[in-house]
């Protein structure tokens, strides 16, 4: 089958040193990016989860290159969850990213809240997966009027994050609810999916939702992330996380479940 490669250039940043939950893998046609979060009583690790489920996803995609994004996520879920002896609503979870180059086309997916930004002739495409925001959750509005309030990151923070924890589950891979990758294979049948003629395509800028959200409220365009070389991602993800720290350690300005998300840039480009 005669398709074309694909590059990414790649920055990442832990949150905490040496422990980031988020995962890049390039294949030869495709980049994968996961960011995960921890579930209720798992069984694995988050490290694990995202190590396997990414690794799995890109080895789909080389083995077959055209397959459809939606089977390549469903398959891998499936493989990761009987690996790691998880079952749904007790195993971590992570979104999925995808941008893969076939001979004509360029495909993307999105699963969760890590958007991927394409360049398609005049203007800037962003494909994002919002319904778990759109879900009327009481103690995500508690959360974040308390840190707009200025109380910051405190134990009634938690408290509050812990509840809405409880009030998200139910809606957890189901119709009308969200969906994410965890131990539910269906999650990735209905993952958002849309392809463009690669003809049209300049770049595309894959995110985790620790930098889309600050860079946005930073002013820091995807345009001028789309041409950074590996210092130049790496030197915006020390701005956002020096911004973090000292101009809004308590999430006033920007509310934000954590001070600090792991953050991942990858900047794909086509040859």
């Amino acid at each position: 089958m005669t398709t074309a490669t694909i590059s990414a250039c790649v920055a990442e940043l832990a949150a905490v040193p040496d422990r980031s939950e988020d995962r890049v893998r390039v294949g030869w046609n495709a980049v994968v990016v996961l960011d995960g979060a921890s579930g209720t009583d798992c069984g694995a690790s988050v490290s694990d989860y995202v190590e396997l489920l990414a690794g799995r996803i890109i080895a789909a995609l080389d083995e077959d290159p055209g397959a459809p994004l939606e089977w390549a996520v469903s398959e891998s879920i499936e493989f990761t969850a009987s690996a790691l002896d998880l079952a749904p609503g007790r195993a971590p979870s992570s979104t999925v990213s995808i941008v893969r180059r076939r001979p004509d086309m360029v495909d993307t997916l999105v699963l969760g809240d890590s958007p991927v930004y394409v360049a398609c002739r005049d203007t800037i495409d962003r494909l994002s997966d919002d319904r778990l925001a759109r879900l009327a959750l009481p103690s995500r509005i508690r959360l974040f009027d308390r840190l707009a309030a200025g109380h910051g990151y405190d134990d009634r923070h938690r408290e509050i994050a812990r509840e809405l924890s409880g009030e998200k589950a139910p809606q957890l891979n189901r119709p009308g609810g969200y969906w994410i990758a965890e131990a539910e294979p269906q999650a990735g049948r209905n993952a958002l999916v849309r392809s463009y003629p690669a003809a049209d395509i300049s770049w595309c800028v894959m995110l985790t939702d620790g930098v889309d959200e600050p860079a946005s409220h930073l002013d820091i365009t995807v345009e001028h992330i789309a041409v950074k070389d590996e210092a130049g991602l790496r030197e915006v993800l020390a701005q956002i996380y020096r911004w973090e720290a000292d101009t809004d350690p308590n999430g006033k300005h920007l509310p934000r479940f954590k001070r600090h998300d792991d953050k991942t840039i990858a900047v794909v480009r086509f040859a």
